[in-house]
């Protein structure tokens, strides 16, 4: 064997070695991805339950409230678990509306665009400035709407794990740090003292499952 070739052979035996044999590629390394897993948590009160559209790596939130309240509309506040990011909807949004609450306009003499899709309405959701919380809000603008019965779902928000996260075992419990809700009784249509004194949010306590990761 001349030099040239004990050269060549050399440089080949940092990859692999000099000769005829032929080496086999490396087996493919499995990834391992984690799930999320949801209990409901219990009572008959307002809280956020697990919805049908949820996946292994995509927790979708329904907010439903006792079954003998209504309301005209909800803001909760939602502070995440430790490991987790608040996920968006297909149209970008923090928050998706269920259409229980009528969020547009009914009387077109006092509001020009009433009931049209040009017509704004009053539902909003998105993190605030620490990224921690959620807020949301969902309510009905008209009051000739009549309050809504609260045991479907009335709003969703959804949740996945952040990049980079990964954990066993409970994470951090998810909870709402501020809700209200405004009251069925918003009083009649002159602006009296107890027209006034009703037309207030209430506060509420809104229970929250656990998120385990497996």
């Amino acid at each position: 064997m001349n030099i040239r070739i004990l050269i060549s052979c050399a440089v080949l035996g940092l990859v692999s070695a000099c000769g005829s044999g032929r080496t086999s590629a490396p087996a493919p390394v499995a990834v391992m991805q984690s799930t999320l897993s949801y209990v409901d948590p219990s009572g008959a009160g307002w809280k956020l339950v697990r919805d049908y559209t949820s996946t292994s790596t995509r927790l979708v939130l329904d907010l439903v409230g006792p079954a003998n309240l209504k309301s005209r509309g909800v803001g909760f506040n939602l502070k995440r678990g430790g490991g987790l990011a608040f996920a968006t909807f297909a149209d970008g949004a923090y928050a998706q509306d269920t259409g229980v609450f009528e969020l547009k306009g009914s009387n077109s003499n006092f509001e020009p665009y009433a009931g049209t899709p040009a017509d704004p309405v009053l539902f909003v959701a998105a993190p605030l400035p620490s990224g921690d919380v959620l807020s949301t809000g969902i309510f009905q603008k008209d009051r000739t709407y009549a309050a809504k019965s609260l045991t479907q779902p009335l709003v969703q928000v959804a949740l996945e794990l952040a990049p980079g996260g990964s954990a066993n075992g409970p994470l951090v419990a998810l909870q709402v740090v501020k809700a209200r809700m405004i009251p069925e009784d918003i009083g009649g249509f002159e602006l009296t003292p107890t027209v006034i004194a009703k037309a207030k949010m209430v506060d509420i306590d809104v229970a929250v499952g656990t998120i385990t990761v497996q």
